[in-house]
């Protein structure tokens, strides 16, 4: 059986910026900023970035792949909040982790199983639908017309 093929470097790089973009928007989440009259989560800051990295996955490696990027993405972001979840559950040192603490981490961290909700239904309406609309436009135009 011959070995697998080697991954090429840039497909590494553009995925781990994805998954970095993911989980990043669901941590930073939880803070909510101004806008003048918009009061929106952080999250709008780095979130979009996701959408940019699909398009060049799917440009660049075809919808296939881009597709498997993004259940690994989702995979990652399960992942990250079970540990979330996991570690909120386990007790506090005692003199080194009171109450106070116990809330902060419940009140920052403890949306996450939400948010994680929220950002798979994000996947389904939003990257799957931008990376299949990529690749159509992309067989349709030849290529050409992507800046569409």
């Amino acid at each position: 059986m011959p070995p697998p093929a080697r991954p090429s470097p840039l497909l590494l790089v553009l995925t781990g910026a994805f998954v970095t973009v993911l989980l990043t928007s669901n941590l930073i989440a939880v803070k909510l900023v101004q806008f003048g009259p918009l009061i929106l989560p952080a999250a709008v800051i780095v979130f979009p970035l996701s959408y940019l990295f699909g398009d060049v996955l799917t440009e660049v490696y075809g919808y296939s792949v881009t597709r498997r990027v993004i259940w690994l993405g989702f995979a990652s972001n399960l992942v990250f909040v079970l540990f979330i979840v996991a570690a909120g559950a386990l007790p506090g040192a005692a003199g080194a982790w009171d109450a106070n603490a116990q809330n902060a981490y419940q009140r920052i961290l403890g949306f996450t199983p939400r948010l994680l909700a929220a950002s798979f239904i994000a996947y389904v309406a939003g990257e799957f639908l931008n990376s299949f609309v990529m690749a159509r436009l992309k067989i349709a135009t030849g290529g050409r017309w992507l800046w569409l």
